[in-house]
């Protein structure tokens, strides 16, 4: 039998390689804020993907995932927004997605199995079901300690690129230097955030606190909540509104931020 400590990737990565290479901080982009709730922090799975197919080689060689169509659902709810009326929202829900991967061993390839569910909610109903995917996706590599440190509370949208700030030298004096003592940064506490099917708590969203939703500042739509607006409004705010002014820059930042978020499927659109 093979010594697992001898196992590598496809790409040559040793296991302890791979630990390190999917928990390695990625470019800052690939973290953003989720609109209407302070400290979460998302993850790009496009990013998610890259680090995927350079860890363990191309998508369908080196790793992938599969599911039986039976086990991905679709229903349509009509839930009411704050601002009055309803909206029509997909619910995409996957019961059962297999990610494997492979691993080099001395005289053999062995594939590896993790199996996890995902869920998803979009105004759009293709977007929902592969928001249901992603999610899934997801919750399996995190599984396998991709990029842990956000799951931990030690890395977030609001820490990466930035350096810590240095400590201040002891002051000279005549008599005992007085020293300065370093300011204690907040105590962060890591929280699985996912409204939709749990089937494994570990995921590309780590929340510290909910906050009030944004909260349109500016023009025919003014005081209404952004994420109650049809995806149609969000996506104009997001692509095609030219900013004159700061309350119009926050809105087209915020807008830019949720549509990603509905896209991608990692968190649930509050009703």
């Amino acid at each position: 039998m093979d010594n697992i400590q001898s196992y590598t990737t496809l790409t040559g990565l040793t296991l302890a390689q791979l630990v390190e290479k999917l928990d390695a901080e990625l470019p800052n982009d690939a973290y953003t804020a989720v609109p209407g709730a302070a400290g979460l922090t998302d993850i790009d799975p496009n990013y998610m993907r890259k680090v995927l197919n350079e860890t363990f080689g191309m998508c369908g060689i080196g790793w992938g995932y599969s599911y039986e169509p039976g086990d991905l659902f679709v229903t349509v709810e009509e839930r009411k927004i704050k601002a009055g009326g309803t909206r029509r929202v997909h619910v995409a829900s996957l019961k059962r997605l297999r990610l494997w991967y492979k691993l080099n061993g001395v005289a053999v390839n062995h594939i590896c199995d993790v199996y996890a569910s995902g869920g998803s909610d979009n105004d759009v109903e293709g977007y929902a079901m592969s928001g249901a995917i992603t999610n899934a996706i997801g919750k399996a590599v995190s599984n396998l300690g991709f990029q842990e440190s956000v799951y931990l509370g030690k890395r977030s949208h609001t820490t990466v690129g930035k350096k810590p700030a240095a400590q201040s030298k002891p002051a000279a004096t005549a008599s005992k230097p007085a020293v300065s003592k370093p300011v204690p940064a907040p105590k962060v506490e890591a929280k699985a955030s996912n409204d939709e099917i749990v089937d494994d708590p570990a995921q590309p969203v780590v929340s510290v606190n909910k906050a009030a939703p944004f909260i349109i500042p500016t023009g025919n739509r003014k005081g209404q909540v952004l994420d109650d607006q049809s995806l149609d409004v969000i996506a104009w705010y997001a692509n095609s509104l030219k900013p004159a002014n700061d309350d119009q820059k926050a809105l087209q930042s915020a807008a830019q931020s949720l549509l990603k978020v509905r896209s991608n499927g990692h968190e649930s659109v509050a009703a």
